[in-house]
């Protein structure tokens, strides 16, 4: 595994068991808001690409059941963990697995649908990555896909960026993501062999009066920054940037949310 990805499992695998209390809501309502979308047969094989604490996956077994097979991937130890730990506290027969999503262990045609929520926006060879979402899936299956979408948290990332540089050094600042454009998604899907069925960009603009839980948040859904800093250096930096909030944008600090939610079906 390299640097960046490393880095990731590392800072998703922190924020584990903070993830469902701080963002799990909103990830279930994006999930709800699709999933009235998609049509499968009955008993259907379903495999959540990036299944963190098991949110998607779970909701879509009880969505859909009874299902057939039920799968999810992650690169994160940590997520993988308490995935593992909920399905079995639920009584939910799910295999979850550690590894790399841009590299999916199954083989093709295995599933009738695939989810795919929140993950998209860190691969980095999105046209292979999208290939591979195609090969797993059975012809006539369906795509679910979520992602952030430019120009969505570049406001944090830039802040991020320059607090991580003045408080611990410019050599600690991990890479700025490019995320994707509604567009460029499109293309892909449509290119690895899918017709879009819906895409919708949701796009919230919100000016944030309370930076100490808004960094809180962030440090768990945009964690690539945290994974390979000691606690007390996240702690600093996760101070300053509240501060730095509070003091340079008194009446609050602007922010875009943007995401895509769109249903594919793999051609036959």
């Amino acid at each position: 595994m390299d640097g960046e990805k490393a880095r990731l499992a590392m800072g998703y695998s922190r924020t584990s068991a903070l993830y469902d209390l701080l963002a799990g809501q909103s990830y279930l309502a994006a999930i709800r808001r699709v999933l009235p979308y998609v049509r499968v047969g009955p008993r259907p094989a379903i495999l959540d690409v990036g299944c963190g604490t098991g949110l998607n996956l779970f909701e879509a077994a009880r969505w859909f059941a009874p299902t057939g097979p039920l799968v999810g991937i992650d690169i994160s130890p940590g997520m993988v963990a308490v995935a593992t730990a909920k399905a079995r506290q639920l009584g939910i027969p799910a295999t979850i697995l550690l590894g790399d999503a841009e590299q999916l262990p199954f083989p093709d045609a295995a599933f009738d649908l695939v989810i795919c929520n929140s993950v998209f926006h860190w691969f980095r060879d999105r046209p292979s990555a999208m290939r591979g979402l195609a090969r797993v899936l059975k012809p006539g299956g369906q795509l679910v896909l979520i992602t952030a979408t430019a120009p969505g948290f570049r406001e944090w990332f830039l802040l991020i960026d320059a607090v991580i540089r003045a408080v611990l050094g410019p050599d600690r600042a991990p890479p700025i993501p490019e995320l994707p454009t509604p567009g460029e998604l499109a293309g892909l899907m449509q290119q690895a062999g899918f017709v879009v069925e819906r895409l919708q960009n949701r796009i919230q603009r919100e000016q944030i009066t309370e930076p100490v839980p808004f960094v809180q948040l962030m440090s768990v859904i945009a964690p690539t920054w945290p994974g390979d800093l000691t606690e007390a250096e996240v702690s600093r930096v996760q101070s300053a940037a509240a501060q730095l909030m509070a003091m340079a944008w008194p009446t609050g600090f602007p922010f875009t949310w943007s995401a895509v939610e769109a249903v594919a079906t793999k051609i036959l």
